[in-house]
């Protein structure tokens, strides 16, 4: 007689059952069938990811294949509610741990600034589903089921819940996949997912606990009511969710400046996360709003999360996924197919589509999205993986429906999922068109509205700059998406290390007796402490360098996958000790030149200088800023800042980007702004001062006087509207220069050095050419920042600012059809 032992507890205990445990044999042909579903969905995957399908609807067609081949059969001859038990343990796990994932990466700050329309679109999908429910449920009395139903009550119950329920760990895993979640639309459809899916298990919940439902189950806590059970598992959830940061927090520092916690740490994480979601489902609840509560209040910052994400992406996204989505096709059982279980299964699909499409259409007014986005949104709210055949043993037990009727779930629930492959396509087709299509310039956005950024750095010393600026930026950190840090590290040259770079244990104490900690591991403790400081989550990612060319495909294309309107990268101009700047590798050079000729937004070059020795510099978070001994006073006022900026106007779109730049950079309470307008005096009476435009909407008694201007005069409207929102309102000084000669306009530039912290300034290329007459010298010296920032940045003293050089984003239109 074979031996076996309990895969489940919780679901199937060693008792006498139909089912007591699982032989070895039959688990080394469970072994088999994963191995063979994960193979064959690879092999599908090749052909279907050509059309932007995601992994998941490969995984579910070789979980249909593997399931005919008899495996299923060879396995258990028990029924398919037996196969359920032996199942269940394992979706249960997965479930739990992918959506500790989902926690940990959701980007809380992006999803806090969209928070009503995510609970619009949840909450209209589920009214609609709720209200269809309602009303087919007196139609298909008696119609699906081949027994008596105790109460029509608890079947109309019942279909609400598989009717409106979607499966948030399908669409999180498809979204998460086609890099949909970068965007405000995929956001939205991400989080509608899994407040429905959450509504609909404490929906569950509830039901469970009524008097409609007995509870018929041997367990631990038979004696206790439902209710009772319901109130504890509440508790132990509270209590959990609110030590996770305390006690993450205090590893973080028992770890700090490693790359990874001690073994014994992040065992003890592991054991407290299962163990907390475990209790859940002891208790007879789900154990899956819990396992995402603790990833949502689980730190971003140190090495305890990096540590979980590295023990846990690699075999859940390599194994536990693709059998989870599998045996979502596993579970047909091909001897049991006939039209009385495929009609019923389509029905259930196709009420589940009208009812999220009705929800979706009468959301999208509130939500400003055409009707047919809306209706692609409602095929993926309607996909329902293994959510809906979870809890169908509740529903045969109490008599809801017979047994026919998980059949045609399970049939409803894999159309609906292998479905929403097409529909996730379709929506990532439209936002990479919609991005690039648009014009991803801060000319065009609005101080209020959502800077996206992507920030490069090549070392832990070039990172601090580029992080300062982006602390700079952001205004409410609590509303701050995501800022992706793509980290580019060259591994070390030993070739006699066997072991490869990405599996080196980093950080630990043999690498800091052998030279200090590796670059990875310095990049770590800069961005964890300006995350820590600044409030806004920074997300390392770390590549490994392969020459400039390489490099700079990866940064567009991050740039782009990011949906980002700003790229910042540190410049090939580094400062010495001695104060001068030099480029230091051509490598540098030339990945700044890729850059700028490839971006698909706009491009920042930071021009640092960390010994400059006036003043304050951009080496530290402002809440920790070093006192420098001077009090800088903002040029508008009488209150103090930290730095004073200047932004050079001579005119072209990278100029207008900018004073762009510096105008968000001026929302900062700690940042005072002075622009600087470049003007010819042989053409000074030819140019509109913006100065006079204001005084003569003054005199005509109107602050928002429209004053008309000629078509295609766009620097002086854009002036103008800069003189209105910022230099009126006492945010910035605006200051006019009138040159005479290509040396007015250098000692000008030079005259900078110890007034200002940073100066703002367009690469060129579209500036007038009366003002660039002369500069051809400064121009060859540097193309890649224009001669303006040439002078700037070539500038010897150590009293001279760092220089961000900006160009602005041009959208490429396609020639027209012939």
């Amino acid at each position: 007689m074979a031996r076996s032992f309990n895969i489940c507890p919780q679901i199937d205990p060693l008792v006498t059952t139909r089912v007591p445990g699982v032989a070895l044999d039959m688990l080394f042909l469970v072994i088999i069938q994963a191995l063979a579903v994960i193979f064959l969905a690879k092999f599908i995957h090749l052909f279907l990811r050509r059309y932007n399908q995601p992994s998941a609807v490969s995984q579910i067609l070789a979980g249909v294949a593997v399931g005919g081949m008899g495996l299923r059969n060879a396995i258990l001859h028990v029924d398919v509610d037996d196969v359920e038990d032996m199942y269940g343990g394992y979706i249960c796990a997965a479930r739990v741990v992918y959506m500790f994932l989902v926690g940990l990466d959701l980007d809380l700050a992006a999803l806090r600034n969209a928070t009503r329309r995510c609970v619009a679109l949840a909450y209209a999908t589920v009214a609609a589903s709720l209200l269809v429910a309602a009303i087919v449920s007196t139609g298909m009395y008696g119609s699906m089921m081949h027994s008596p139903v105790k109460t029509p009550e608890l079947l109309a119950a019942t279909l609400m819940l598989a009717i409106t329920n979607t499966s948030s760990i399908t669409v999180a895993r498809v979204a998460d996949e086609l890099n949909l979640t970068v965007t405000e639309n995929g956001r939205l459809l991400v989080a509608a997912a899994i407040i429905t899916n959450l509504i609909c298990v404490v929906g569950d919940a509830v039901l469970s606990s009524t008097a409609l439902a007995k509870e018929k189950s041997q367990d631990l806590y038979h004696s206790s009511p439902q209710i009772k059970k319901g109130f504890l598992a509440l508790a132990v959830a509270g209590v959990a969710v609110w030590q996770v940061r305390p006690i993450v927090t205090r590893i973080n520092q028992r770890n700090v400046g490693q790359h990874h916690v001690r073994t014994r740490h992040l065992v003890a994480i592991l054991f407290g996360i299962w163990f907390i979601s475990n209790i859940q489902q002891l208790l007879g609840f789900d154990g899956m709003p819990t396992s995402l509560a603790l990833g949502m209040a689980f730190p971003r910052e140190g090495p305890a999360a990096r540590s979980v994400a590295d023990a846990l992406v690699p075999p859940v996204n390599g194994f536990v996924l693709p059998f989870y989505f599998a045996t979502i096709g596993m579970r047909l059982d091909y001897n049991s197919m006939s039209g009385a279980i495929i009609v019923p299964g389509l029905l259930l699909t196709l009420l589940g589509l009208v009812a999220k499409a009705i929800g979706a259409a009468s959301a999208s007014t509130y939500l400003n999205i055409p009707i047919s986005d809306a209706l692609r949104y409602s095929v993926l709210l309607n996909v329902k993986g293994h959510v809906d055949t979870m809890n169908m043993k509740f529903a045969k037990s109490e008599g809801v429906w017979a047994e026919q009727a998980l059949y045609a779930m399970i049939i409803g629930n894999l159309i609906s999922t292998v479905i929403a492959g097409p529909a996730a396509a379709a929506v990532l087709r439209r936002e990479k068109e919609e991005y690039r299509t648009r014009h991803q310039a801060m000319e065009s956005l609005g101080a209020e509205q959502e800077l996206r950024m992507l920030v490069c750095a090549h070392s832990a010393h070039a990172a601090p700059g580029v992080l300062s600026l982006v602390e700079l930026l952001v205004i409410t950190p609590q509303e701050q998406p995501a800022v992706p840090v793509l980290h580019f590290f060259e591994p070390p040259r030993d070739r006699s290390a066997r072991t490869p770079y990405h599996q080196q244990v980093r950080g630990d104490e043999a690498a800091e007796g052998k030279g200090g900690p590796d670059p990875v591991t310095q990049m770590n403790m800069v961005v964890d402490v300006f995350s820590k400081t600044t409030g806004i989550f920074f997300r390392q990612i770390d590549v490994v360098s392969l020459g400039a060319s390489r490099d700079a495909a990866v940064a567009c294309r991050g740039a782009e996958e990011a949906h980002a309107g700003l790229l910042l990268l540190p410049c090939y101009k580094e400062q010495r000790f001695d104060g001068k700047m030099a480029c230091r590798l051509e490598e540098r050079w030339k990945l700044n030149h890729d850059v700028l000729e490839r971006a698909p937004c706009t491009v920042g070059l930071l021009v640092d200088r960390p010994y400059r020795c006036s003043g304050t510099s951009f080496q530290t978070p402002i809440g920790i800023a070093p006192e420098t001994g001077r009090t800088l006073v903002h040029p508008c006022s009488d209150r103090t800042v930290t730095h004073v900026i200047a932004a050079v106007f001579l005119g072209g779109p990278d100029d207008r980007e900018a004073v762009s730049f510096a105008c968000r950079l001026a929302e900062h309470p700690a940042i005072g702004l002075t622009v600087f307008r470049f003007v010819k005096r042989s053409t000074y009476d030819t140019v509109t001062s913006s100065t006079s435009r204001a005084a003569a909407a003054e005199e005509a008694g109107g602050d928002k006087l429209d004053v008309p201007f000629q078509e295609g005069d766009v620097d002086e409207r854009f002036l103008w509207r800069f003189y209105e929102n910022y230099a009126s309102r006492e945010l910035a000084m605006y200051v006019e220069k009138v040159v005479e000669s290509p040396t007015d306009v250098v000692e000008t530039l030079e005259g900078m050095a110890g007034m200002f912290s940073l100066v703002v300034l367009g690469r060129g290329g579209r500036q007038p050419v009366e003002l660039m007459a002369g500069l051809e010298r400064w121009s060859e010296g540097g193309s890649e920042i224009g001669p303006v920032g040439e002078i700037l940045a070539s500038n010897e003293s150590l009293e001279m600012g760092s220089v961000l050089v900006m160009q602005q984003h041009t959208v490429a239109i396609p020639p027209p059809c012939q």
